[in-house]
């Protein structure tokens, strides 16, 4: 079964609450009385706190064990993050450059390469204005689905960038493929598959040891649902139908704990303010939080609230599961919010109503 996930930049500014008698908890406890059946998890903190984690609701649909505190969530495209600021540390050390053609950096394959493919930049690819298609084309996806990671990334692209490109340059088209390619660069150019990488730039220096891909395998974890017939059947973790390909692992097959994902939202308010210079520049951290059409930066969505203030976030899913991440650098809070079912306009309002009720509480 073939999956596609992605980003919808509707508005996500807080709704107005008062926080006199509304808490975080209350709120996670009415969402949790929503849907029983499933889990919910929700992560916050403010400043340099550890993060709060809130879990609720059975690893499968009306089991009985529950989902541990600990467990991981798959993400979805909130992977894109993890991929561009990959990208932008590389072009710190001076290995890549966000306006260099690809082609340059893919000289084994430039050859077969269409220009239209070989002249896109990976600042076009990250901001989703290189104007490659959405996702490969199914027949594609159905002949790479089992292949290893970074055979199956060569094989598709290689499938498709020997014809030109139907889109257009500078037009904002989301893009899965386009985060396929940037991970494609980096593994061209550093030597390593995207999975190493992810490891050694990302999971290790900074201590994300709940970091890994594909449907979390732990037993205290969610399983992801999907549609059956209109039921909603959890899938097990370890066969090929628990998640998109694994070569599509640069646009959105990570999964994490909530702690750790919160973690990493801080990181990236704090290299913003140019305090995690050590890790990632204020300059590099800036760029990507810089909007470069439709309210995307490079790796985030770049909003602003009702008085003005800056709203950075990302959501994924792969259809089931469904993960945001929100980030309010003005007032230093990062906000997460899973589920193993996809309700993305329950769980986005519910992240909206934690914006609020937080925010509020620093006023």
């Amino acid at each position: 079964m073939i999956r596609f996930f992605g980003v919808s930049l509707a508005s996500l500014a807080p709704a107005a609450v008062t926080a006199d008698d509304i808490s975080p908890l209350s709120l996670f406890q009415e969402a949790a009385r929503a849907q029983p059946q499933y889990a919910l998890g929700v992560s916050y903190a403010l400043g340099r706190d550890d993060p709060t984690v809130m879990t609720s609701g059975p690893t499968v649909r009306r089991g009985s064990d529950p989902v541990a505190d600990t467990a991981p969530w798959h993400i979805g495209s909130i992977s894109k993050s993890f991929t561009a600021t990959m990208v932008m540390r590389l072009v710190e050390r001076g290995e890549l450059q966000l306006d260099t053609p690809v082609g340059q950096y893919l000289a084994s394959d430039a050859g077969g390469m269409h220009p239209d493919w070989s002249g896109v930049t990976l600042r076009q690819l990250l901001s989703h204005t290189a104007g490659l298609p959405a996702n490969a084309p199914r027949k594609i996806i159905r002949d790479t689905y089992t292949l290893p990671p970074e055979v199956g990334r060569h094989r598709v692209l290689s499938t498709m960038w020997g014809a030109p490109l139907a889109g257009t340059s500078g037009e904002y088209v989301y893009s899965n493929l386009g985060y396929v390619l940037a991970g494609h660069v980096l593994e061209t150019v550093t030597g390593e598959p995207w999975e190493t990488l992810v490891q050694s730039e990302i999971g290790q220096p900074l201590g994300l040891s709940s970091l890994g891909f594909g449907a979390p395998t732990q037993a205290d974890a969610a399983r992801g649902h999907k549609s059956l017939l209109g039921l909603r059947r959890p899938v097990e973790p370890d066969g090929p139908a628990s998640d998109n390909p694994a070569w599509m692992g640069p646009a959105g097959t990570l999964h994490l704990s909530l702690a750790d994902l919160v973690a990493w939202g801080q990181l990236h308010l704090e290299a913003c303010a140019g305090e995690r210079a050590d890790y990632l520049s204020v300059t590099s951290c800036q760029a990507m939080q810089t909007p470069v059409s439709s309210e995307y930066g490079l790796g985030w969505v770049v909003q602003r609230s009702g008085a003005g203030q800056p709203m950075i976030w990302h959501n994924g899913s792969n259809t089931m599961w469904y993960a945001i991440l929100i980030l309010s650098p003005e007032d230093e809070l990062v906000v997460a919010v899973a589920t193993n079912v996809y309700t993305a306009d329950r769980i986005d309002a519910l992240a909206r109503r934690l914006v609020s009720v937080l925010t509020a509480r620093t006023e």
